[in-house]
């Protein structure tokens, strides 16, 4: 991260709403343009073995945690709309958190994957809320799908290389108008339409 000379590194765990509101702290009075939330974990369960910590940590980490750091950040994105007329928020979002998606013709793809699914479909609800509440600060916020990317939580299943992914959801990201608010894009570079049904 280093070697890409970023202005300022600050770490922060986003299921720990203090640790959220002491990395806005660091950022205080710096315009952000764009930000994306995009931690979040999977606990891959089977219909038998779900437990409520494999429902609750998902929502902690995938749903909650985006809220807060958006939240903490909000002045962060005022001052950047105001520099540059919109700034954005881009939730890391899934294919899994799809409704209309989950069919019995896709029932392997979402096989095992309760907490994470739920967790998905609710991050989507907080986007199109967030996108209602903060457009009047001129700030969009948008859920993309990254596909099912190759990275430490797909342990080595994934099919997309990130750095595919990445320049897929870059142009995503160029293309963003304050219009565009509220809108579930698809970052796979094996969808052509670039969107997914909510």
């Amino acid at each position: 991260l280093e070697a890409l000379s970023p202005f300022k590194i600050v770490t922060l765990d986003a299921s720990d709403e203090q640790s959220v509101l002491e990395a806005a702290r660091q950022l205080e009075g710096i315009p952000i343009d764009l930000v994306i939330n995009n931690a979040g974990i999977g606990i891959y369960t089977t219909f038998a073995t779900v437990t409520k910590e494999s429902f609750m940590k998902p929502f902690e980490v995938n749903v909650v945690g985006p809220f807060f750091v958006t939240r903490a950040l909000l002045p962060n994105l005022q001052l950047a709309a105001k520099n540059h007329g919109t700034a954005f928020v881009l939730q890391v979002s899934s294919l899994l958190g799809s409704l209309a998606s989950n069919t019995p013709a896709n029932a392997q793809t979402f096989q095992g994957q309760y907490g994470y699914c739920a967790s998905k479909a609710a991050l989507n609800m907080v986007t199109r809320s967030l996108a209602v509440d903060l457009r009047e600060h001129n700030v969009a916020v948008v859920a993309v799908n990254p596909g099912y990317v190759d990275t430490d939580m797909t342990a080595g299943n994934g099919i997309l290389k990130p750095a595919d992914v990445v320049a897929s959801m870059d142009k995503i990201v160029s293309a963003l108008t304050l219009e565009d608010t509220g809108k579930f894009f698809d970052a796979d570079p094996q969808n052509p339409s670039g969107k997914l049904p909510w």
